[in-house]
């Protein structure tokens, strides 16, 4: 029978420095859980013109700063209090215009 576990950024996120931008995978498939849960930070700066996750499924809740996303052609400027729902498969570019840009990240299925 699957158990309740409490988790802490401190001590049980796997933390991930690549360049502009910090990964703290909280939750993992490790964990039991089927979703995956991260609190990234983002650095102004920050660009990335191809970002697709091809077996999951991606939220994002922005947490702090200002962030371009672009999808279909369309640009949308995004800040505190939104979030963005992106099917798996789907490429996207995404830009930090005011940093640091806080988020926490669900991806499903659940990710290494």
């Amino acid at each position: 029978m699957p158990s309740i576990r409490v988790l802490t950024l401190k001590d049980d996120a796997e933390v991930v420095n690549l360049d502009h931008l910090t990964s703290r995978r909280l939750v993992r498939r490790a964990h039991g859980a089927s979703v995956s849960v991260n609190v990234s930070t983002l650095d102004e700066g920050y660009d990335d013109r191809a970002v697709r996750y091809p077996e999951q499924d991606e939220i994002f809740y922005i947490l702090s700063g200002e962030a371009e996303i672009e999808f279909d052609g369309v640009n949308r400027r995004l800040g505190p209090g939104m979030a963005v729902v992106v099917p798996r498969n789907c490429t996207y570019a995404y830009r930090v215009i005011k940093g640091p840009n806080e988020m926490v990240v669900v991806f499903s299925p659940a990710r290494s």
